[in-house]
């Protein structure tokens, strides 16, 4: 959800909002008050999402993660199947 201010422009980009209002927002659209509450998306809205997503439609299309975050990422992986290992 995209909240704007009177010259039209995004929050993002006018100012960055603080911590108690970013809360505020999130208590705001928790549980039945968020609008898509309940609802799900037609298998056409899927398929546009999805095809909107690839080649360049994807924010990752021809980049690359760094050597440093993909070791963050390998230490995240293997502390949470560390953390979550099935018993039987």
């Amino acid at each position: 959800m995209k909240y704007f201010n009177q010259k039209g422009e995004t929050m993002a980009t006018a100012r960055k909002l603080s911590e108690a209002t970013k809360r505020k927002i999130s208590l705001a659209q928790r549980g039945t008050k968020n609008s898509m509450y309940g609802q799900r998306h037609s298998k056409d809205t899927l398929r546009k999402l999805s095809s909107n997503n690839r080649g360049k439609g994807n924010p990752m299309y021809g980049k690359r993660h760094s050597a440093a975050a993909r070791r963050k990422m390998r230490l995240a992986r293997l502390k949470f199947h560390d953390q979550n290992k099935r018993t039987a």
